[in-house]
């Protein structure tokens, strides 16, 4: 659960910033696609934008977790411990 919070709330808060961001410079009404409007009111614009930069942001907090694994892990097992003076005794 915890994993998760760290994931959607970050996420979650990115996403207002971008739709504040992205539709303080473009109207909503015009914002169209091969000729044809997306959208026939400014919520429904509004609520597609944020679900989309909510979805981005929290793909890439999950993509973000999933790098940041220890080794143990991923192996299975922890790496054996290097002795640094092995080599010059020899």
């Amino acid at each position: 659960m915890r994993k998760l919070i760290l994931v959607l709330w970050p996420s979650f808060l990115t996403a207002l910033l971008a739709t504040t961001c992205f539709f303080s410079v473009f109207d909503p009404y015009e914002l169209a696609l091969h000729g044809k409007q997306l959208f026939r009111d400014e919520l429904s614009a509004y609520s597609v934008f944020f679900l989309l930069a909510w979805f981005f942001g929290g793909l890439n907090g999950l993509i973000l977790l999933q790098l940041n694994k220890p080794a143990r892990d991923i192996n299975g097992f922890d790496t054996p411990p290097v002795d640094p003076d092995a080599y010059l005794r020899d």
